[in-house]
């Protein structure tokens, strides 16, 4: 079926920077992967529904300055009040949440980067603490912080110390795919943004008691069902809370979004408790070293894990495999011609391939 619609004339220029710039072959990919996100959206998503503009912006992660910036904080008061690492011996952690609320296969494409889980438990373990600090609990302690609360105060930090971020994203000229701030709520619409990181980087739990949201699926947080939502942090999460990040301990101007041992943990976490996670990146990593490295060739390998996938959602999920493993260190990338994107493993990356352990120096 052919369909024609009036795109304005600034979406197309942003569905043309976007196209030479990021992972795709043509905006006819472009297109049918914004449509697929869309589709899935609100399919498994809330009741507020977006328009295809809206939905091929929130694609863009080079969206415009706001004309009037933001005041993002001192940056020191943001570590020290919010996202700081503290002592966690006190911390009380909640059970996994039940395989039957998550997805099967691999994390959702959109899921395409690891540091914004990283800002969510690292903000839910000090929240936890510091109420724990301020009650007289009994038994092992208050585990639970409710939802909305902390779906407000994360993302409005995040959105905070991003901004700050995206600037040294600017000052180091880092081009798309390898910025930083990649993820986090720093779009012009602060509200959309903010929400769109509640959705994908916190999560909740849908009509159906199924959980969304990137820490769920990576076993790092619970989500109560009940009518006023609460959400607590898992041992997985607290240990990945209390590692030390670059971003959160150093500073903004680091120039990697996650440490070597965060990004160790990560690959053993998954290795040992998310096999379709682990598997697809094995996968990624086997295609891209028999040649496979171009987004379309990729895609039809990544199509492999999930027969029922359409191509816009297995290009969906290539993207973000790539990102994730971009970040975590296992792939580079690389410039072809002057709008191709190729991807190669880094050393580390081919020890996915012999199943050996990861490691990073």
């Amino acid at each position: 079926m052919k369909l024609v619609i009036d795109v304005p004339d600034p979406l197309v220029s942003q569905i043309k920077d976007t196209v030479e710039n990021g992972g795709y072959e043509n905006a006819q990919e472009f297109v049918n992967t914004a449509i697929e996100n869309q589709l899935e959206l609100e399919e498994y998503g809330d009741d507020e529904f977006k328009t295809l503009d809206e939905a091929i912006k929130e694609l863009d992660d080079s969206e415009p300055e706001p004309e009037e910036p933001e005041e993002n904080g001192d940056p020191d008061d943001l570590l020290t009040d919010g996202l700081g690492r503290q002592e966690y011996d006190a911390v009380s952690t909640v059970p996994p949440p039940d395989q039957d609320r998550l997805a099967d296969g691999p994390l959702w494409g959109q899921y395409n980067r690891v540091f914004p889980a990283k800002i969510v438990v690292r903000r839910l373990a000090n929240m936890v603490r510091e109420q724990n600090e301020n009650s007289s609990p009994s038994g092992n302690g208050l585990r639970w912080i409710e939802l909305d609360h902390f779906q407000d105060d994360a993302a409005q930090l995040a959105r905070n110390y991003g901004l700050t971020i995206k600037e040294f994203d600017q000052k180091k000229s880092r081009g798309r795919g390898e910025k930083i701030a990649s993820g986090l709520p720093t779009g012009d619409d602060a509200d959309k943004s903010k929400d769109r990181f509640e959705t994908h980087f916190i999560g909740y739990s849908d009509r159906n008691n199924k959980l969304t949201g990137a820490p769920p699926n990576l076993l790092f947080v619970d989500i109560s069902d009940e009518d006023v939502s609460r959400i607590g942090i898992t041992e997985a999460g607290l240990e990945f809370a209390e590692l030390y990040n670059p971003l959160l301990d150093d500073g903004p101007d680091a120039d990697e979004s996650l440490s070597p041992d965060e990004r160790e943990f990560y690959i053993d976490h998954t290795r040992d408790n998310l096999p379709a996670e682990y598997e697809a990146m094995v996968t990624t990593a086997e295609a891209i070293s028999e040649g496979n490295n171009r987004p379309t060739s990729l895609s039809e390998h990544v199509s492999e894990l999930n027969e029922e996938w359409s191509q816009s959602q297995a290009d969906t999920m290539r993207s973000g495999l790539v990102s994730r493993m971009y970040e975590l260190g296992l792939i580079n990338r690389e410039r072809v011609g002057q709008r191709g994107i190729a991807y190669n493993l880094t050393e580390t990356g081919e020890s996915l391939l012999n199943d050996t352990e990861v490691t990073f120096e």
